[in-house]
C-alpha cells in the first residue's frame, strides 16, 4: 500500500505485508520537551549519611518501598545562598575540587600513589543535590510524562515535587523516571536529583572494585555529577513505546527495526498477530523528509503480560549509505496506535551501513560497506576537561575533528562507557567507535571450586557489571559509528568459567549485529580470547580456534621511536604474518609527553575559569616558565607553550613512524595509538589533552595516514657526513581504487636545494591489498650537507618529507689533546679514542692533562660492566631483588685536581653515578645540589629532555626538545636539581606532571674549577660522537 502523510496518521500497516513508503512532508514526533542545561542549582549535603546504604540493581527494587532521603538542610536548602548556579554537564569536582581539603592519593585511587605526592586528591565523596524548576505543560494532564536523564554518577535518586520518582546506580548510563503521579501540569515543578559519589579512580585502571556498605561494585571514574540534555516526553496512558532501536544487516540498505511497547492493560492470551495493525514505521532523512522504502512487520511477541516487541524489516534501495567520508543519517519513526487519540511515536536515528568481520579461519579482514577497511584508532579513557566526566557539545565535536586532523578513522571507548554527546558527533561527522563498559572483567566472578559459591558482595559486583553491559548495549546499539563491543582491556579470564560466555552472550543477544570480543589485551602472549561475530551464534574461544579468531598484542612499553624499530622490510616492530584471524595491535609501542598546559589554562579561564584540574595546569606552567627564565632557555623557548609544543613534536613524530610500520604489512586490521587523551594527574600518553587540544602540529602524525601515499623508510635518522641513507620505498593505498602516476624520490638540503634520486611507477592495484614494496635498499648519495636534510617522496601533490640530521666531524685540534680518565666504562673509553686528536691515559695525580673524564665507577663495577658490554647482556637483578644503585665516587686525587683547576667532564649517565658525583662536586662549592627530578615512572607517564644552542651541542639539533633525531632513551634519563653562581644549564629534563625541571647537562665554574656535568644518556651514535668531540674541545679550550 502506498501511503502519504495523511494515511500514515490515519491508517496502519497491513499485517505481515510489505508496504512502500513514498517521500512526503515529515511528521512531527511525539512531543519531547528539553530541560535547559542552564540555571541548575548545586547544593553540597555534607551532613548526609550514605556509607552504609543498601544499594539496588535495576529491576531488583520497588521504588515505592525505597527509603526517602531528603536534604539534611531541608528542601529549602536547595535554593538557599549555599547553593551555587551551574550549567550542565558538570560535576561537583568542576566547582569544588579541593574546597573540602586535599590529600595525597591513595593506592585505590591512583597507581603511583605510594611514590608520587605531587598530584593532590581534591574530589568530594558524599551527597550533592542538583535542582531546577521545570515547566510541565497543562496539556500533559491525563497523560504519562517521563523524565529522560542521559547519565549521572554514581547513585541518582530523582525527586519531583519532593516525591521519589527514580533511582539508578548504573553509572553514566540513561535513566528513565515516570513523573506522572508527582507532576503538577501547568504549574512550576521542582526537580531535584540526589547524587551520591562513593569515590573512584583518577587513573587509567579499571580493574578494581570498591565497597559500598556490605556490597561491592566497580570503581569507575571518581567524579560525582550530571550529564546535560535532560528531556521530558509525553505519552498516552494506554500504551507507550518504551524502547526502539535499529540494527544494521549485511545488506547495507536493509535494516531491522524493533520497538517495545508497554501497555496499561494486560496483553491478550492469544492472537498477538492481530496487534500488527497497530504498529507502523516510516523512514525519513535527518532533516525530516520522507525517504522511499519498503517495510514489513516480521513478528509481534510478548515479553511479559504488559510488554510486547515488534520487529520490522525496512529496505531502502536508493538510500545513501552512512560512510566515513559521507556520514548520511536517517531516522526510523515508530508508531503505535492503541486507540483513537492514544498514539505514541518515537524516532531512532541511524545510518544505512554494514561493518562486517569476514573470513575468520581463512583470510580474516574487516569491511565497511563491502570495502576492506583498517581501523586507525587511539584508546580513550573517558576523561574530559572542565568536569572530568562528560563533554559539552563543543568538546564532543572537537573529539572528532581532532581525530580527523591526526588521521584517525576510529576511537576506542577504552575502560569507560561511551557518552551520547560524543556518539552524536561521531554519527554526524564520520568516525568509528569501539566500546567497553569499563571494568567489564567484573562481570566474571572468580573461579569456584566444587561446593563453593560467591559471597553476597562478589555476587552483587558481578551482577552489577552484567547489568551495566546490557544497559550499555541498549543505549547505543542504533549508532552507526559503533562497530564493536569489547568486554575488557587486558583481561585475564578462564574460559571454563561460565560467566565468560554468559556476559558475551547477553551482549550478543541484545545486539547481534556487531562483534562482541572478550579481550583487547595480551592474546599473543597466551591470554584467553573469546567472541561472537555478527549474526552468528558460534562461540569462538582460544582454546578451540587459534587465538579465538581475534589476535591482539599490546606493546605499550616504549617511550619514542628508535632506529631499531625498522631494520628491513622483514624486520620491524608491529609486524604480524598470520591472517586466518583478525589482527589487532591494541596498544602500540608509544610515547608520553607534556600537554600544552599554557593553552589549557587560557581555554579554561576563557570558559568561566572552572575545571577540576586548573590548578595543576597553572602550577606546571609557573614552574616551567620560572625554570626557562632562570637558566637562559627563553631564546629557545620564549614561553612554556613553546617548550610544550616542542616536546609534543616527539610524540607525533614517533607515532608517524609507528603508524607507517602498521601500514607495511597486509595482515593488520586494527591499530591503536596507546593514548587518546591525557590528564593532569596520570596517563600522559595521550596524543591530545583532555580538552582535545593538540600537543604539536597534527600533520606530523597525520601524514602517515593519508589514504594514498608513499614513504621512503630509512634505517636511521641521524648520519655522519659522508654516510649514505639506505631506504625502502613503499606505496600505500587504502581506498580500494587504482592510483596512477609515479613515485619521485629526492633529497632536500638544509637550504632547500632539491636533488632528484629516482622515479618509479605506481604499482597496479590488487583487490584488498593496501601496501606495496616498490624498491628495496635504495641508497642516497653521500650526505654532505650538515644540518637538517629531508628525504622526500611524492606522488603528484601528495608529498612525504622525512627529516634526517647530518652532522660533520668536529674540527680536528691543532695538536693532540691528552685526557686523564678515571672510573669510566669501556664503551666510553672507546668513544673517546674515536675522537680525532684525543690521547687518553688512566688518570695519575700530578700529571698535566687538557682535561679529566670521569664517571665515578669503581674498578670492580667497571669489570662487571665490561662483561655486559662484551656479551650484550645487562646485569639484571634476580627475580624479587631490587636493582642495585651504584653511587658514583670520584677518587680524592681527581677532586683535588679539579679544585686546582683541571677541567672535568663528569659523564654520569645514570641515577647512582649522578647522585654520588653531584654530592662530591657540591661539597667542593661548585653548585648546590638537591637531588634529582626522578626517572620515568612508566611509558604512559613520560619524560623528556630539551636543549638550547651551546658550543657543546655545535653541529647538533638544538633549541628544541630532544626528538626522534636525538633518540635519547627515556628510561635512564633524569635531571639534577641544582643552583648556584657560575652555573650554566645547557640541557634540561622533566617528566609527567612533575613541577620540577632539572639539569641534564650543565657547566659549573667556581674559582679555578671548571666542570661539565653530563647526565644525559647517549644520543644516536653520530650525534653522540660529535657531542663528545665538542665536550673534549670545551675541556681543552674552555669555549
Amino acid at each position: 500500500m502506498r501511503i502519504d502523510r495523511r494515511s500514515f496518521l490515519t491508517t496502519s500497516l497491513g499485517v505481515a505485508a510489505a508496504t512502500s513508503l513514498t517521500p512526503a512532508v515529515g511528521v512531527a514526533a511525539e512531543p519531547s520537551l528539553a530541560i535547559s542545561d542552564d540555571g541548575w542549582r548545586l547544593w553540597i549535603d555534607q551532613g548526609a549519611a550514605w556509607k552504609d546504604d543498601l544499594i539496588h540493581l535495576p529491576g531488583a527494587f520497588d521504588l515505592a518501598k525505597l527509603p526517602i532521603n531528603p536534604p539534611t538542610g531541608g528542601w529549602n536548602a536547595l535554593a538557599s545562598g549555599e547553593a551555587i548556579t551551574v550549567k550542565l554537564p558538570t560535576t561537583v569536582e568542576e566547582h569544588f575540587w579541593g574546597k573540602f581539603g586535599t590529600r595525597p592519593y591513595g593506592p585505590d585511587e591512583y597507581r603511583y600513589a605510594e611514590d608520587d605526592d605531587v598530584p593532590r586528591y581534591g574530589a568530594y565523596k558524599g551527597v550533592s543535590w542538583w535542582s531546577k524548576a521545570i515547566d510541565i505543560p497543562a496539556s500533559a494532564k491525563g497523560r504519562r510524562v517521563l523524565l529522560n536523564i542521559r547519565g549521572a554518577r554514581l547513585r541518582a535518586e530523582v525527586f519531583l515535587n519532593e516525591v521519589l520518582v527514580g533511582y539508578s546506580i548504573m553509572s553514566e548510563l540513561p535513566i528513565s523516571c515516570d513523573l506522572t503521579k508527582a507532576m503538577r501540569p501547568g504549574e512550576v515543578n521542582r526537580l531535584a536529583i540526589r547524587i551520591t559519589n562513593p569515590g573512584g579512580r583518577f587513573d587509567w585502571r579499571d580493574s578494581t572494585t570498591m565497597m559500598w556498605g556490605k556490597l561491592k561494585l566497580f570503581a569507575s571514574h571518581g567524579f560525582g555529577g550530571l550529564d546535560r540534555g535532560l528531556t521530558l516526553s509525553v505519552h498516552p496512558h494506554e500504551a507507550r513505546i518504551d524502547d526502539a532501536w535499529v540494527l544494521n544487516t549485511p545488506e547495507p540498505r536493509k535494516v531491522t527495526g524493533y520497538m517495545e511497547v508497554v501497555l496499561d492493560k494486560p496483553l491478550p492470551k492469544s492472537g498477538l498477530d492481530k496487534l500488527k495493525g497497530r504498529a507502523a514505521v516510516e523512514l525519513i532523512d535527518d532533516a525530516g523528509a520522507f525517504v522511499a522504502a519498503t517495510s514489513t512487520i516480521e513478528t509481534v511477541e510478548a515479553i511479559d503480560e504488559h510488554r510486547l516487541r515488534v520487529r520490522f524489516t525496512v529496505s531502502a534501495p536508493t538510500a545513501r549509505l552512512w560512510d566515513l567520508g559521507a556520514p548520511v543519517l536517517h531516522r526510523l519513526r515508530f508508531r503505535w496506535s492503541q486507540a483513537k487519540g492514544a498514539v505514541d511515536t518515537r524516532e531512532v536515528r541511524f545510518g544505512f551501513r554494514w561493518f562486517g568481520v569476514e573470513g575468520v579461519g581463512t583470510d580474516a579482514l574487516l569491511r565497511l560497506n563491502g570495502r576492506r577497511t583498517r581501523l586507525y584508532s587511539a584508546i580513550s579513557w573517558g576523561y574530559w576537561g572542565f568536569n572530568g566526566l562528560w563533554p559539552n557539545p563543543e568538546l564532543a565535536k572537537r573529539e572528532v575533528t581532532s581525530a580527523h586532523a591526526l588521521g584517525l578513522n576510529t576511537l576506542h571507548f577504552h575502560r569507560n562507557v561511551g557518552k551520547p554527546e560524543v556518539f552524536d558527533a561521531m554519527d554526524e561527522m564520520g568516525l568509528l567507535r569501539v566500546m567497553e563498559p569499563g571494568g567489564g572483567r567484573h562481570a566474571i566472578g572468580r573461579d569456584l571450586k566444587p561446593g563453593e559459591s560467591l559471597s553476597a558482595a562478589d555476587t552483587f559486583s558481578r551482577d552489577f557489571m552484567l547489568e551495566k553491559c546490557r544497559a550499555m548495549v541498549r543505549a547505543f546499539r542504533s549508532r552507526p559509528s559503533l562497530v564493536q563491543y569489547t568486554l575488557q582491556n587486558e583481561i585475564g579470564a578462564n574460559l571454563a568459567n561460565p560467566d565468560v560466555q554468559i556476559v558475551l552472550k547477553a551482549m550478543h543477544d541484545l545486539d547481534p549485529s556487531r562483534a562482541v570480543v572478550l579481550n583487547d589485551g595480551f592474546v599473543k602472549r597466551g591470554a584467553a580470547q573469546a567472541m561472537y561475530l555478527p549474526y552468528s551464534d558460534h562461540y569462538y574461544r582460544s582454546d578451540v580456534e587459534p587465538w579465538g579468531g581475534w589476535w591482539v598484542e599490546h606493546q605499550g612499553a616504549g617511550d619514542q621511536w628508535y632506529d631499531k624499530f625498522y631494520r628491513s622490510k622483514d624486520d620491524y616492530i608491529h609486524q604480524q604474518k598470520g591472517k586466518p584471524f583478525i589482527v589487532e595491535f591494541g596498544e602500540m609501542q608509544g610515547c608520553a609527553t607534556a600537554d600544552n598546559h599554557e593553552a589549557m589554562v587560557v581555554e579554561i579561564l576563557a570558559n568561566g575559569g572552572k575545571s577540576y584540574d586548573l590548578q595543576d595546569h597553572k602550577d606546571i606552567v609557573a614552574a616551567t616558565n620560572s625554570y626557562l627564565e632562570r637558566w637562559g632557555f627563553k631564546p629557545a623557548f620564549p614561553t612554556s607553550e613553546a617548550l610544550f609544543l616542542s616536546v609534543g613534536r616527539k610524540v607525533y613524530e614517533s607515532w608517524r613512524n609507528y603508524l607507517e610500520n602498521i601500514r607495511l604489512g597486509e595482515t593488520v586490521d586494527i591499530a591503536c595509538v596507546s593514548g587518546w587523551e591525557s590528564t593532569s594527574i596520570e596517563n600522559h600518553s595521550g596524543v591530545v589533552d583532555n580538552l582535545r587540544g593538540f600537543k604539536a602540529d597534527p600533520t606530523l602524525m597525520s601524514q602517515a595516514l593519508r589514504p594514498v601515499m608513499a614513504i621512503a623508510k630509512p634505517q636511521a635518522l641521524a648520519y655522519a657526513a659522508g654516510e649514505s641513507a639506505e631506504l625502502d620505498l613503499w606505496f600505500f593505498n587504502d581506498t580500494g581504487k587504482p592510483a596512477t602516476g609515479e613515485l619521485v624520490l629526492s633529497l632536500v638540503g638544509p637550504g632547500g636545494e632539491v636533488e632528484i634520486l629516482g622515479r618509479w611507477p605506481v604499482p597496479p592495484q590488487s583487490q584488498d591489498q593496501f601496501s606495496y614494496l616498490v624498491a628495496e635498499s635504495v641508497r642516497t648519495p653521500a650526505l654532505t650537507r650538515e644540518g637538517l636534510n629531508r628525504i622526500r617522496i611524492a606522488i603528484g601533490d601528495v608529498v612525504s618529507d622525512r627529516e634526517i640530521w647530518v652532522t660533520a666531524a668536529a674540527p680536528k685540534p691543532a695538536k693532540p689533546i691528552r685526557l686523564g680518565v678515571s672510573g669510566i666504562a669501556r664503551s666510553l673509553r672507546e668513544q673517546l679514542l674515536a675522537v680525532p686528536g684525543v690521547v687518553i691515559d688512566d688518570f695519575k695525580p700530578g700529571v698535566r692533562y687538557a682535561g679529566i673524564v670521569a664517571s665515578g665507577l669503581k674498578t670492580d663495577e667497571i669489570v662487571r660492566r665490561q662483561v655486559g658490554e662484551q656479551t650484550g647482556l645487562e646485569a639484571q637483578p634476580k627475580k624479587g631483588e631490587k636493582p642495585v644503585v651504584v653511587l658514583g665516587e670520584l677518587p680524592p686525587e681527581v677532586l683535588a685536581a679539579v679544585k686546582a683547576g683541571a677541567p672535568l667532564l663528569a659523564m654520569v649517565q645514570e641515577d647512582g653515578l649522578a647522585d654520588g658525583v653531584a654530592k662530591q662536586l657540591s661539597a667542593l662549592g661548585l653548585f648546590d645540589y638537591a637531588g634529582q627530578v626522578g626517572g620515568l615512572r612508566a611509558p604512559w607517564m613520560g619524560n623528556w629532555n630539551y636543549v638550547r644552542a651551546h658550543a657543546t651541542f655545535a653541529g647538533l639539533p638544538a633549541d628544541m626538545a630532544m626528538s626522534v633525531l636525538h633518540q635519547v632513551e627515556g628510561q635512564p634519563s633524569n635531571g639534577l636539581v641544582i643552583d648556584g653562581q657560575g652555573v650554566e644549564v645547557v640541557a634540561a629534563y622533566s617528566r609527567d606532571h612533575d613541577r620540577k625541571n632539572g639539569a641534564a647537562s650543565f657547566i659549573a665554574r667556581q674559582d679555578k674549577a671548571r666542570v661539565l656535568v653530563h647526565r644525559l644518556p647517549d644520543m644516536a651514535k653520530p650525534l653522540q660522537q660529535r657531542w663528545l668531540a665538542n665536550a673534549v674541545a670545551w675541556l681543552a679550550t674552555g669555549a
